[in-house]
């Protein structure tokens, strides 16, 4: 089942697939839902006001033991704060494996509540699965979010 709600900030939605009680994935969209998602509004109200970031069960069975390393790591860099691949990668005790922790970032199924937006090459933003734009638009929002 998939639910969801519209960012406005974002200009598109924001929608949960669920497997039962826990999120398979969490992933922007230009299709309206068909069902609202109360976790959906409040990663909307995380991410356009500040609001504490929900928690949810992730359904990661699909994930490798590296990916879940490197997911629960990314979760821990603070609102308006990024980190470079690198550094992520040597956090994990992995210097040298820049490389696969972008690998993991482009494959981050959960979107906001893994912010892999949050990680940024050592020069310049580097990828992101939604476009650079909506990068951007992610990280602007939280830096003016930790302003207030």
């Amino acid at each position: 089942m998939t639910s969801g709600t519209f960012v406005s900030s974002l200009g598109c939605y924001l929608l949960i697939e669920w497997q039962g009680e826990m999120v398979k994935r969490i992933y922007f969209s230009q299709e309206m839902p068909v069902d609202r998602s109360e976790l959906a509004e409040e990663i909307a109200a995380h991410l356009e006001g500040g609001a504490p970031c929900p928690k949810a069960e992730l359904e990661m069975s699909e994930c490798t033991d590296f990916q879940k390393q490197i997911y629960a790591l990314v979760q821990a860099i603070p609102r308006g704060r990024t980190m470079t691949y690198g550094q992520v990668a040597e956090r994990a005790g992995k210097p040298g494996a820049a490389r696969a922790v972008g690998r993991a970032m482009a494959t981050n199924p959960f979107a906001i509540l893994v912010p892999c937006h949050r990680v940024v090459a050592k020069k310049g933003l580097g990828g992101y699965l939604w476009g650079i734009e909506m990068k951007e638009r992610l990280l602007s929002l939280e830096r003016e979010s930790s302003i207030q």
